[in-house]
């Protein structure tokens, strides 16, 4: 078995033992009519990062933004590391407070964030959880192997405490006081008739990442996890299995059981402020993207709508056969599948060209079998950032392009700045301005072809674009949503396929399922929205 290969069989063996004891986790999904139809497929709504149009909150929005990728990338170094090394890690230098451990008494502690980054650069999907089913909105997030949502556990005498009434966080203004912020939509185990706590002393937690459980612990303790890494971002909760309700392909809704959440009580950190929590795609062994789509013919796809799309707009994360994958210019090419950072995966980058022309990029910068070679595609971040023999390469290439416009020397987290208004297409002929083509070939000989918005941020302030690019002090080198935007992504770990192609995303809805589409309506980021979540 090639080391970090998804295998859904592995997690499903693993977890064997837990399901046997969980009768509505061990039955099959079920549809209306109690069957579902082989080759079905399940569909969550998916949102598009909101961009103010305001001059100032749009600074403050790319300004955050940058702010959030970096964040990112320091927790992926903190994951570079040997399969289960976080696991490890955790046991020997996090301590969950006993109170979290023991079943008749939780602590819930105050969620704090120190930077508002509502909605900033984020894909939300709404997805039903818990029985009666809820909807919350969770970040699409391909490199991390956790599920969690932010939770209010109960005492036994159901007293909650820690988190206030008004479930509200808690953030920092400009001016460095702190301001309420949004209320977030709490999940409630309690009131789910299929939540399923697992206990430290049942053999699955060991399977479990981030686990916190002591070496001598009661019956009734709780599988805890402490995930902490180095951008400062912590969640802290327990384990348990639960359902969660699905959209068909042919419109019908059905219950998708032995999803492993992470119910969390205390969230600290840059990014978690803005949602209700994290739904994983990683390469990890409970992640939600494994469990779900061994069930769905072992694939998913999404297709990321432009950032500059309408805000009622939305799409679909899909698992199982989507024919909408399979069309003109279809691309096909092997997943990278890292060995440092197990969680993540990409493809295998053999150059990029600007131009039709190829760049002197080293080739070891995209061997993902070095240390910090290789590329992982990550949707939690926007940015695309290289290595700095790559992202020089890149940015002269473009700049010899954009080079003769006033160049704009003060815009954070932006090298290369220019004073000029981004006409959508990348033609301007009155500044004698044309976005080159911009090219990612890959093994097998796809080509991953950038729009001109995903390689120039147009707007970044009123007259002022930058290219979308940053540079990081080491790899991997991070393919991030910006530039995977506007495409439809499928993902085959059973065969270590990958398929994408141009799409507008605007495309995919399912006909005639009203259900489907409340769930995200009543959740869609809006004009005002920065204050919903």
């Amino acid at each position: 078995m090639m080391p970090g290969r998804w295998v859904a069989s592995v997690l499903l063996l693993a977890l064997h033992g837990l399901l046997s004891l969980q009768p509505a986790a061990r039955a099959e999904m079920q549809g209306d009519d109690g069957s579902i139809e082989d080759g079905s497929s399940i569909h969550f709504p998916v949102s598009p990062p909101v961009v103010p149009d305001a001059a100032e909150e749009r600074r403050e929005h790319f300004r955050a933004l940058e702010a959030k990728d970096l964040f990112r990338y320091e927790r992926l170094l903190a994951m570079s590391s040997p399969r289960n090394g976080s696991r490890r890690q955790a046991r020997q230098t996090s301590k969950v407070p006993d109170v979290l451990s023991d079943t008749s008494e939780f602590a819930e502690l105050p969620m704090r964030s120190a930077l508002n980054i509502a909605h900033v650069g984020m894909y939300l999907v709404s997805v039903r959880f818990g029985t009666p089913a809820l909807p919350f909105n969770l970040v699409l997030d391909t490199a991390n192997d956790l599920t969690w949502i932010s939770c209010r556990l109960r005492r036994r005498k159901g007293k909650h405490y820690g988190r206030s009434s008004a479930a509200q966080t808690m953030s920092v203004g400009a001016d460095g006081v702190p301001v309420k912020k949004a209320t977030t939509h709490f999940f409630r185990p309690s009131k789910s008739s299929s939540w399923r706590r697992i206990r430290c002393s049942q053999p699955e937690c060991g399977v479990l990442p981030y686990t916190t459980c002591e070496k001598e612990f009661t019956q009734a303790a709780s599988c805890s996890y402490h995930q902490k890494v180095l951008d400062g971002t912590v969640t802290i909760g327990i384990y348990g299995m639960e359902k969660a309700t699905v959209a068909l392909s042919d419109g019908k809704m059905a219950k998708l059981p032995g999803l492993v959440l992470g119910c969390s009580v205390m969230e600290a950190g840059l990014t978690v402020d803005a949602h209700d929590g994290v739904l994983s795609l990683g390469n990890g062994e409970v992640s939600f993207g494994v469990i779900a789509s061994s069930r769905f013919a072992s694939r998913f796809s999404f297709c990321l709508l432009s950032a500059n799309s309408e805000r009622t707009a939305s799409s679909y994360l899909t698992f199982g056969p989507n024919p909408a994958v399979m069309g003109p210019g279809t691309m096909v090419t092997d997943i990278s599948y890292n060995n440092y950072i197990h969680v993540a995966f990409g493809f295998r980058v053999t150059g990029i060209s600007v131009g039709g022309q190829p760049l002197d990029i080293p080739p070891e910068v995209w061997d993902d079998k070095l240390r910090h070679g290789g590329v992982v595609l990550d949707t939690g971040t926007s940015v695309t950032a290289f290595v700095p023999a790559a992202y020089d390469a890149v940015t002269a290439a473009l700049d010899s392009y954009l080079g003769h416009l006033p160049r704009i020397t003060d815009m954070p987290g932006f090298e290369f700045c220019y004073n000029w208004t981004f006409t959508g297409d990348g033609v301007d002929p009155a500044h004698n301005v044309t976005i080159p083509s911009f090219d990612v070939e890959l093994q097998g000989g796809a080509v991953l072809q950038a729009d001109a918005k995903s390689v120039v941020m147009p707007e970044v302030q009123p007259g002022v674009a930058c290219l979308a690019f940053r540079k990081l002090l080491e790899g991997p080198n991070i393919i991030g949503n910006v530039l995977m935007q506007e495409h439809i992504w499928e993902f085959e770990h059973r065969t270590g396929v990958m398929r994408f192609r141009k799409d507008k995303c605007t495309n995919h809805h399912l006909k005639g399922n009203s259900t489907t589409a409340n769930i995200h309506q009543a959740y869609a980021p809006g004009p005002s929205a920065s204050s919903d979540f």
